[in-house]
């Protein structure tokens, strides 16, 4: 099933705690405490990642890690997010591990890239948080984010060798009241094969001359943010 919605629930684990305490934890949570709830199609956890994204421009997010779910419609997440579910089990559980209420973002995903490879034990995630410029319409932002940026982006020699997966999602609406909304006009997430791969992916003549100068002409760089992350293999 393709799913219609996904819902991205961003992450800042507690102060003080330890990366891979946190992500022992919180796994042994998944693991005990799944989601059970109508419409739910898939989840996916992106771990803390010491490090800095690289690209140009962009700062990092207050966030370390995240949960990547997908529904079947938008009213299944929404609905899950107001459950007894959610509201008295599933975040209570996991609130000690976190500095604060996670933050939600999500619209329809659109995956514009996936390789046939299996994901290996030390493939990345960036999860991008960009924000229109100014000048265009909500429209116009997402035809270029989810078009011509992405063809610009998968046409980069050996990019396809070193990204495993693109999956954009334009978020023009809040998921729910019960969350904070991201300040962001949707979420990417870009699985590459290992960190060298992220790096020299950005380091490329083709970043810096073809995708960089594109990035300026549909977000505003100043506002977007970015989190480096790890997929942990559901158990």
């Amino acid at each position: 099933m393709n799913p219609a919605f996904k819902m991205v629930l961003l992450l800042r684990s507690r102060d003080g705690l330890d990366a891979d305490a946190f992500v022992d934890a919180w796994t042994a949570l998944d693991r005990s405490d799944g989601i059970a709830a109508e419409g739910f199609v898939d989840i996916a956890f992106d771990a803390p990642l010491a490090g800095r994204v690289p690209i140009e421009g962009v700062q990092e997010a207050p966030f370390d890690a995240a949960v990547e779910t997908w529904w079947e419609r938008k009213n299944d997440a929404a609905d899950w997010i107001v459950s007894h579910e959610f509201s008295d089990e599933w975040l209570p559980r996991r609130m000690p591990l976190l500095q604060n209420r996670p933050t939600a973002i999500g619209g329809a995903p659109r995956l514009l890239w996936e390789s046939p490879s299996p994901v290996p034990a030390d493939a990345v995630k960036v999860l991008t948080l960009p924000v229109a410029a100014r000048r265009l319409r909500v429209a116009e932002f997402v035809d270029h984010w989810t078009g011509e940026h992405a063809r610009l982006a998968l046409s980069g020699p050996g990019t396809r060798e070193r990204l495993l997966r693109l999956e954009d999602t334009p978020a023009p609406t809040p998921v729910t009241t019960r969350l904070d909304r991201a300040l962001a006009d949707g979420i990417g997430a870009l699985t590459f094969a290992s960190i060298g791969a992220l790096e020299e992916e950005f380091a490329s003549e083709h970043y810096r001359r073809v995708l960089a100068p594109d990035e300026v002409t549909f977000t505003n760089p100043g506002f977007s943010r970015a989190v480096l992350t790890r997929p942990v293999a559901a158990v």
